[in-house]
């Protein structure tokens, strides 16, 4: 399992969590910077390919950006 990490604006966290939720066993979101809005995303073996979709579709409609992590 690799770790993504995106930047989301803080007010889109909760909308975030519910959707992903909503996919069980699709993927693990963390937050690990709540000040800039870094959330962390893992997906089960297996299930990269679906959650890349998913991605595609919440960075269209809530505007969530990869970034590398730890910011250096």
């Amino acid at each position: 399992m690799k770790a993504r990490f995106f930047k989301v604006e803080r007010s889109q966290h909760a909308y975030l969590t519910f959707i992903t939720e909503s996919y069980e066993g699709l993927c693990t979101v963390s937050t690990v910077d709540n000040k800039n809005g870094i959330i962390r995303v893992i997906a089960p073996e297996g299930r990269e390919d679906e959650l890349e979709g998913l991605i595609c579709a919440l960075q269209e409609e809530i505007g969530m950006e990869e970034v590398a992590w730890p910011a250096c």
